[in-house]
């Protein structure tokens, strides 16, 4: 969690999700064979054969194959406690997402500043509060959505939360201590543990059949706390770019 909550500081400024299930299941995991799940093979894709960097690979490649998501979440970070004082809840970043990599539309919140991004052909449109046209330096934002070709340093500024396989792996963190629960009964997914059996850090529920894909994801430790939902995998997403931006692209 460290890693992820020294986000809130680096831009400098004051995680059970119902998720999709694909229609057809996809084979079992590359690193498996159907032999392997004993006699029968419906019981699931045979994640929890799996471990650490294994298993975080399998689930990081089903998000890069599913192309599409929608998700919502945030970080809240725990202020150390003093000697006359308990730890506190400080800054807390919320994201909501939906598309791909290229083409996406994304609401970032984080103390007083809030922000939207639209990402389509090769385009980023940028719009927000005060705050953020404070933090910019582009008072237009602030009116109406600006175009840019790429969006630069202004989009990376908020990674990995606006590219779904780099949220995700940061959120696994490819841990040698990852280990996957085997299925309990009828249950369709399977919770994938980050960190120690003594001391995890982190949840995360997968599908238990075809492609391991993310459902939900709660981690906490004494750094602060988080959560995320997923689901709409696969699904064709409902973004187009601005149609009346403040500043067009090239002006």
């Amino acid at each position: 969690m460290k890693r992820h909550l020294a986000l809130l500081a680096l831009v400098g400024v004051a995680l059970t999700a119902c998720s999709g299930q694909p229609a057809d299941a996809p084979p079992t995991p590359s690193h498996l064979a159907l032999d392997r799940l004993g006699d029968e093979p419906a019981s699931g894709n045979g994640l929890w054969l799996l471990g650490g960097g294994d298993a975080a690979d399998e689930i990081e490649r089903a998000v890069g194959d599913a192309g599409t998501v929608t998700y919502s979440g945030e970080f809240t970070e725990l202020t150390p406690g003093t000697a006359g004082a308990e730890p506190s809840p400080g800054r807390t970043l919320r994201v909501e997402y939906t598309g791909r990599p290229d083409h996406y539309a994304a609401t970032i919140e984080t103390g007083a500043l809030r922000a939207e991004v639209v990402a389509v052909d090769g385009r980023t449109y940028l719009r927000g509060n005060a705050a953020y046209a404070a933090h910019t330096g582009i008072a237009e934002v602030e009116q109406g959505f600006v175009c840019a070709v790429s969006g630069g340093s202004l989009v990376e500024e908020w990674a990995p939360f606006l590219h779904p396989r780099e949220l995700v792996a940061d959120l696994l963190e490819a841990s040698a201590t990852l280990t996957v629960q085997p299925p309990q009964g009828d249950a369709q997914t399977l919770d994938v543990v980050v960190g120690s059996a003594d001391a995890p850090a982190g949840v995360m529920t997968v599908q238990r059949t075809g492609p391991p894909l993310p459902g939900a994801f709660t981690a906490g430790d004494s750094t602060g706390s988080g959560s995320f939902t997923f689901s709409a995998w696969g699904e064709q997403p409902d973004v187009a770019a601005p149609t009346d931006p403040v500043r067009a692209c090239g002006s």
